[in-house]
């Protein structure tokens, strides 16, 4: 194969890679602007390609529904949470620390990050990143759970996964009134020993 033959084919490949970059840009933006605007609920497949400008096709060819768009939303949160944040992804004892380090980088996202969060609909975000981040702690390091029964361990993963998640979501919905500072030390405690250490 020629020398020209091999740079016009890598040139094609780096303008479809690009358009593919470009499009899919397109299509998150609009759905993050529409998760603003009208919210979770809201958002269809026809509606966020007209905002987009694209046609459904041009949609389905990059996603194969508007679930697998909001997987691709997640997991851009959670690779910078585990990529930047996180310190101990393979020590799954350290549930203190991924409590508290999970709330607060949480608490520093965008208001559209954290609409997704709060708000639970069909497809349930904040559901969805809470055990999205225990599967990355079980992939990262041995699973402490692993000696019980598979439904008694579900069990157990469902109450720390639902109370990170929804101690998350009342500090939200009250305002934010305690300082995230006290907020996530909290959080920690209650994962770790429920609240009776905390009763005086």
């Amino acid at each position: 194969m020629g020398a020209a033959k091999v740079r016009g084919e890598i040139m094609a490949e780096s303008k479809t890679d690009l358009r593919v970059v470009r499009t899919r840009k397109l299509i998150r933006d609009a759905f993050m602007d529409m998760v603003g605007e009208v919210g979770v609920a809201r958002i269809t497949v026809k509606d966020l390609t007209e905002r987009a400008g694209i046609n459904r096709k041009t949609f389905y060819l990059h996603f194969e529904s508007i679930e697998a768009l909001y997987d691709s939303v997640m997991n851009e949160v959670m690779n910078d949470f585990f990529d930047n944040y996180e310190t101990t992804a393979d020590q799954p004892k350290d549930l203190d620390g991924h409590a508290q380090r999970f709330f607060l980088f949480l608490a520093g996202q965008t208001p559209t990050i954290e609409k997704l969060i709060c708000s639970p609909g069909p497809y349930d975000f904040g559901n969805h990143i809470y055990r999205e981040q225990m599967m990355r702690y079980k992939s990262a390091g041995q699973d402490p759970f692993a000696w019980m029964d598979a439904d008694a361990e579900e069990l157990v993963l469902n109450f720390i996964r639902t109370t990170a998640l929804d101690f998350y979501r009342e500090w939200v919905r009250r305002g934010k009134r305690v300082d995230p500072q006290e907020a996530a030390p909290l959080l920690g405690a209650i994962t770790c020993h429920g609240a009776a250490p905390l009763m005086r």
